[in-house]
């Protein structure tokens, strides 16, 4: 039998098989495909947590009327002067670095050429002693629909950002600071607090000294305020406490320790917590119980870090790793794999001494888990962005 014969034989053979096992099926309807839908990965985690950046994009502009885009930069540099940027396009040299001030810088490319282009924008932040940026560097293509064409594909023409190291702002730390400190509060801070923190390096260091002082001046004071501290001052409670006057529960610690820090250009805001699932007549109902807690940014570290006056935590981290902040805190709290590894700078109260220990040992673990729920909802507050006309 040739090879030919052979391979039709046991390609027939295939196909009966296939018919008697799946003929039937493949006689009926063909089966529908389960329904789908697209769910992208989405996170507000970088909005609620900017950096201090010396340098960065607040946006990308593309140009309606031609092939192009503007880069929108944004600095935080000090004593910010100007912007300086070169650009180079395709294999050329780099061209002549110019100065801006307006921080717009337009890359535009040939719409007339039906070839693939490349434009490498090169910026840096100056600053009004003439300190520099590093150089930063965005990279951007421009494929017309051409490019495509000429490989049976129909397509529209496309901008693309290939390489860049000057990442999104996504607003800044300021955004979220909302205490306006008055020159009398700035002078009560500096007469109570600045000999303790002016020794200290880091804005987390100077906030323990504060967080401190006041918990141990508070916590004899503890319990339901009366309404009128709802509509105080941070520094109107703090007086209302200390002279016996009134209460304070865990919002009180944070508008009291908000505007000590603040007042002293440490900046801190406060989160809110609560899930009230439902609401009858007069009686609502809550899943995840209410609390107030504070976030510290330190600039030396350039990151937020969670400190709870109420429960006398000033800080938590993973061994090894960084101070939290408040959104890493929830993570690690339900995560199986990872809180053994948690620790917690714990401060006692009594004997006012501060330790490390691991959640099992903290002697407010249970208060912790309570408010810091996996079904929770946590509320931050920032400076509106509407626009006044």
């Amino acid at each position: 039998m040739s090879r030919g014969a052979g391979a039709r034989r046991r390609a027939a053979f295939a196909l009966a098989m296939c018919l008697a096992c799946g003929g039937a099926a493949a006689a009926g309807p063909t089966p529908a495909l389960p329904a789908t839908e697209a769910v992208w990965l989405e996170s507000n985690i970088r909005e609620l947590y900017p950096r201090h950046c010396e340098l960065c994009l607040s946006s990308y502009e593309q140009m309606s009327d031609t092939a192009g885009v503007v880069l929108r930069l944004q600095s935080d540099l000090e004593k910010f002067s100007h912007y300086r940027y070169a650009l180079r396009r395709d294999s050329l040299p780099v061209e002549r670095p110019k100065d801006d001030r307006s921080g717009a810088i337009s890359l535009v490319f040939d719409s007339r050429n039906p070839q693939p282009q490349r434009i490498e924008a090169i910026v840096q932040a100056v600053s009004t002693t003439g300190a520099k940026t590093r150089p930063y560097s965005v990279v951007l293509g421009y494929y017309p629909r051409e490019h495509y064409a000429a490989s049976g594909q129909g397509s529209q023409n496309w901008l693309v950002v290939h390489t860049s190291d000057l990442e999104l702002c996504n607003g800044s730390v300021e955004d979220w600071i909302v205490e306006r400190p008055s020159p009398q509060d700035r002078a009560y801070a500096r007469s109570r607090w600045g000999a303790m923190v002016r020794p200290l390096a880091s804005n987390h260091d100077k906030a323990r000294v504060i967080a401190r002082d006041l918990v141990r001046s508070l916590s004899p004071h503890e319990g339901i305020p009366s309404g009128e501290m709802k509509y105080s001052s941070g520094f109107e409670q703090l007086a209302r406490a200390e002279r016996g006057e009134d209460h304070v529960w865990c919002g009180n610690y944070a508008d009291i320790f908000s505007a000590a820090c603040n007042s002293l250009d440490i900046p801190v805001r406060k989160i809110d917590m609560q899930y009230v699932w439902s609401s009858r007549k007069r009686t609502s109902f809550e899943i995840g119980e209410a609390h107030r807690t504070t976030e510290v940014f330190d600039r030396q570290r350039n990151r937020w870090i969670w400190m709870d006056l109420t429960l006398g935590y000033w800080g938590a981290f993973e061994e090894g790793g960084e101070l939290l902040n408040m959104a890493e805190l929830v993570q690690v709290l339900h995560d199986e794999q990872r809180i053994e590894r948690l620790r917690l700078i714990e401060f006692d109260r009594k004997t006012g001494v501060e330790r490390i220990v691991p959640v099992s040992e903290s002697a407010r673990a249970q208060e912790l888990f309570r408010f810091f729920g996996r079904d929770q909802r946590y509320q931050y507050v920032r400076n509106s962005r509407t626009a006044v006309n």
